[in-house]
């Protein structure tokens, strides 16, 4: 059997044990027990400003939340065809431009996306968010 160890020494390794329990517990609780402020609130959401009236991107400029399936009239000012939304899913969003003789793709776009943005004829496309079946695009003049 080990020798018993002395009072004082007990002593520490009680204070080093329940100091080490204290620090699992406020660590294994998602907060800071010394730090009783409010955690910040998320970042807003790219949205702000987003319309669900498809007309309002006639002008190829607007910040719009579609589903799959919706198409986006473009007026003869954009040098751009329709736009289709043909798939909204969690890797991304199908974008399809078709009019006269021509047809675009622009498949697995998505927020994440390296440069994340795809041009056609001076029009720029950019998925800003994705949630559930919808999906918000940003579309904007070459260069805005």
């Amino acid at each position: 059997m080990p020798p018993n160890p002395p009072p004082e020494r007990r002593r520490r390794l009680a204070c080093l044990v329940a100091a080490c329990l204290t620090a699992l517990l406020t660590t294994a609780c998602d907060g800071d027990a010394q730090d009783p402020k409010p955690r910040s609130s998320p970042t807003p959401s790219p949205t702000f400003g987003t319309t669900k009236d498809l007309r309002t991107c006639e002008d190829g400029d607007c910040t719009v939340e579609v589903r799959e399936g919706d198409v986006i009239p473009f007026g003869e000012n954009v040098r751009a065809p329709d736009l289709t939304i043909d798939a909204i899913g969690p890797t991304g969003v199908d974008l399809r431009l078709s009019g006269e003789g021509t047809t675009s793709t622009f498949s697995g776009q998505s927020p994440d996306q390296g440069g994340g943005v795809s041009t056609y004829n001076e029009t720029d496309f950019r998925v800003l968010e994705i949630r559930d079946d919808t999906a918000v695009l940003s579309i904007k003049p070459n260069g805005l």
